[in-house]
């Protein structure tokens, strides 16, 4: 019987450190350009949604531009407003980095306002792949990941929804499809 239970215990968490360990290393990759922790969602990851009931404010935004501007999420009061946090070594960043295109393009009569906030990343490199794919919002950059941090961020990409008001409406963890962003951008449009 103590055999037993002792096997038990030794199958359990060997499948724990099985399926812990490569999911944690995934997750905690140290895949930003300077090797430092940089929280990633793998290519094949589910999406996470989470929605919000009215009233919860958005947190500040306020960084530098890839340009050398200000972004400030207070100026844009009045309009829906989609936050996408993401950096070029991030795969799926890069993958939904044309939906986000469309969707912006797309939307401009209804008064759309794309942001982006470069987290962990090179500036220059950014640079680089915006003048290759487009994108003609404004990107914060987010070095010390400090507004990451306010917002919530725990891995890339992670994009918000803002309602016009200021208030979150939904965040999704994970890379957006048409069909989710369509989901979401139903929240924020008037």
């Amino acid at each position: 019987m103590a055999a037993r239970t002792s096997r038990r215990l030794v199958t359990s968490v060997l499948l724990a450190v099985a399926v812990v360990i490569p999911l944690g290393a995934v997750l905690l990759d140290r895949g930003g350009p300077d090797g430092d922790y940089a929280p990633r969602t793998p290519p094949s990851a589910p999406t996470a949604v989470q929605t919000y009931p009215s009233g919860r404010v958005a947190p500040p935004l306020r960084l530098r531009t890839l340009d050398g501007g200000r972004l400030d999420l207070a100026a844009l009061r009045g309009r829906p407003v989609v936050v996408n946090f993401w950096a070029t070594w991030c795969e799926p960043c890069v993958r939904e980095f044309p939906l986000l295109a469309r969707t912006a393009a797309g939307h401009r009569a209804d008064g759309l306002a794309v942001v982006g906030v470069l987290v962990q990343d090179q500036p220059d490199a950014a640079r680089a792949f915006i003048r290759r794919h487009g994108g003609g919002w404004p990107v914060g950059v987010d070095a010390d990941r400090r507004t990451a941090a306010a917002w919530g961020v725990v891995g890339l990409p992670q994009t918000f929804f803002v309602r016009p008001d200021g208030t979150l409406a939904a965040h999704q963890l994970g890379e957006l499809t048409l069909a989710t962003l369509d989901r979401q951008l139903s929240a924020i449009l008037r």
